[in-house]
């Protein structure tokens, strides 16, 4: 073989040849690897069910998640090993670096014991489900959608584009926004003078024609609770529907229009607070 390469390549020497296919071949073979992961990875999500749509959307966000951290660490396991191959292809002996890496593993070991607690808090995070890559949370201060997930952080983007990069260690509370479904909450406040009874029944009908015009953005059948508040500024009423994840600020955008629209026509006063507080004061200073 070392005289056919030499023979073919002239003036490379076959034993510089050899190495040098070797380390192409063992690159190669790492870069097919990880793809081969990262595509099995992705294949994952058509195992899951279709029947519940939130359920669905749910495991796929999950999903999604695990395929990134797996991705990294398959990545970083298989940079070690093709560096590693290469060195030693290259002639040099691997048992003096393999035992100085060693050394220096556990000195480093002892000295980053936040990144040890960031990838064990990353860990129980992933397990335990408790968000994952397309959720809304709050993290602290801090808040926006979960862009990227790691053993080691949490990448959030706000609705500004900013992005913040939390280590997973430092995560004490965490408020999901988007876990399984979303409520959306309405309070309108009318004149005390209004009929409550008139009121009841307009809403009742905005709430049914809501859910029909809506089918897709609500879950369940809109609720009127009733008189949420009572003082002097009016009559606060509250409704509520259940909604998938984010789309609540949506449905309350449209609810809110559609009972401003069927008030006016309904001849229903909406409670107004200033106008009524300057009159007391005027006729207080005549």
């Amino acid at each position: 073989m070392t005289q056919f390469l030499r023979d073919s390549f002239g003036f490379i020497y076959a034993p510089v040849f050899i190495p040098l296919v070797r380390i192409v071949g063992i690159f190669c073979i790492g870069v097919f690897v990880l793809r081969l992961v990262d595509s099995a990875l992705r294949r994952l999500t058509l195992l899951l069910p279709s029947a519940h749509v939130i359920a669905n959307h749910r495991v796929e966000q999950r999903a999604e998640t695990l395929r990134l951290i797996v991705r990294s660490v398959v990545k970083g396991i298989l940079i070690v090993v093709v560096v590693v191959t290469i060195i030693s292809e290259l002639g040099f002996d691997i048992g003096p670096i393999l035992a100085s890496a060693g050394i220096a593993g556990l000195a480093i070991g002892f000295g980053a014991q936040s990144l040890v607690k960031d990838v064990i808090s990353g860990f129980f995070i992933l397990f335990e489900d408790q968000y994952g890559v397309g959720d809304v949370v709050k993290v602290g201060e801090q808040s926006g959608v979960v862009e990227r997930m790691t053993l080691r952080a949490t990448v959030l983007r706000n609705l500004e584009g900013q992005v913040h990069v939390i280590p997973n260690g430092n995560i004490q509370t965490v408020t999901v926004m988007t876990k399984e479904w979303a409520r959306a909450v309405v309070d309108v406040t009318v004149a005390m003078k209004e009929d409550l009874s008139n009121v009841f029944q307009v809403l009742n009908r905005i709430n049914m024609r809501l859910a029909q015009d809506l089918s897709h953005e609500i879950l369940e059948k809109p609720t009127l609770l009733g008189v949420e508040k009572l003082d002097d500024s009016g009559v606060t009423i509250r409704v509520i529907v259940k909604t998938p994840p984010l789309k609540q600020a949506d449905v309350a955008r449209e609810w809110k229009r559609r009972i401003k629209d069927e008030f006016d026509l309904a001849g229903i006063e909406f409670a107004t607070k200033t106008p009524v507080i300057l009159e007391e004061v005027n006729r207080n200073a005549g």
